[in-house]
């Protein structure tokens, strides 16, 4: 076995093993304080993808990768059910916007109409 590939062995044990605490608290803890579709939640599994995405890379761990996936997998629907309420968000700032603007057309369309009168 040569120098990096015992040095990747020893990364991936102790990725594991630093691990643990982190699942555990996304298993126990945060299913209590926050929702499924919760952005803190949501934050805090994209935090945890990408650590196992770079351990993937960097100790060349097919676990990790599995893992990644199966997280990305698991919140998909959580975070394309946000992306679309704050889609949803933004039209309704632009359609209450524009209707705004138009009864503020209308107001001082009124106003010339009667002073012209």
């Amino acid at each position: 076995m040569g120098v990096v590939t015992a040095a990747r062995a020893l990364g991936r044990l102790q990725y594991r093993l630093a691990r643990i605490p982190f699942d555990l608290f996304d298993d126990t803890v945060m299913p209590v304080l926050f929702a499924s579709r919760a952005p803190a939640r949501l934050a805090y599994q994209w935090v945890l993808i990408e650590c196992d995405n770079a351990a993937a890379v960097l100790l060349d761990d097919a676990a990790a990768s599995a893992h990644a996936q199966l997280l990305r997998q698991r919140s998909a629907a959580a975070r394309y059910a946000l992306a679309r309420r704050q889609r949803q968000s933004l039209r309704d700032t632009d359609a209450t916007a524009l209707e705004r603007h138009r009864a503020l057309f209308r107001a001082r369309h009124q106003q010339h109409t009667r002073a012209t009168d």
